[in-house]
């Protein structure tokens, strides 16, 4: 692609680290599987489908066992539930440290009262308007909502055998 340019090293550094770059959008870290301790495993994030017509992402993985003393990659098939952010989908509204925002709750007559509580926010429309705003990268977001995704889906995630 590039043979006719003369490229100096360090910018050909860059392309090699470019071409070493797998393909996959990431891969995070989970608890190991409680039937299978030996193993570090992994979510890879392998796809995602985006529809902002619909308001709708789906991401596509594979949950991933690598052998904790060699890295190699185990070849056992893991469940891998849906994993969809719906229009109706809502996450809490976060702080620039990723704190949730809570707010007073209003009583009847529209007073304060002196409980909080967070502030529900659609999901699809957050995740755009955080990428848009700098406040987030894909990955960010990819952790943030794994970690909300791994909390819900735990006990399908741990089954063994394809789901």
């Amino acid at each position: 692609m590039n043979e006719n340019l003369m490229i100096p090293k360090q910018v050909q550094g860059i392309l090699e680290e470019v071409e070493k770059t797998p393909l996959y959008l990431a891969e995070l870290p989970m608890e190991a599987h409680p039937k299978l301790p030996q193993f570090n495993r992994f979510i890879r994030v392998i796809n995602l489908d985006a529809k902002s017509e619909n308001e709708f992402v789906m991401f596509g993985y594979k949950q991933i066992l690598k052998d904790k003393e060699t890295g190699e990659e185990i070849n056992i098939q893991l469940p891998t539930p849906e994993w969809v952010v719906y229009k109706d989908t809502w996450s809490y509204l976060r702080g620039t440290k990723n704190e949730l925002i809570n707010v007073p709750v209003k009583d009847e007559d529209g007073n304060a009262t002196a409980e909080t509580q967070p502030i529900k926010v659609s999901s699809y429309k957050y995740m755009l308007w955080l990428m848009k705003n700098n406040r987030a990268t894909l990955l960010q977001l990819i952790q943030g909502y794994l970690a909300d995704f791994v909390r819900t889906k735990n006990e399908e995630l741990d089954k063994l055998g394809k789901a």
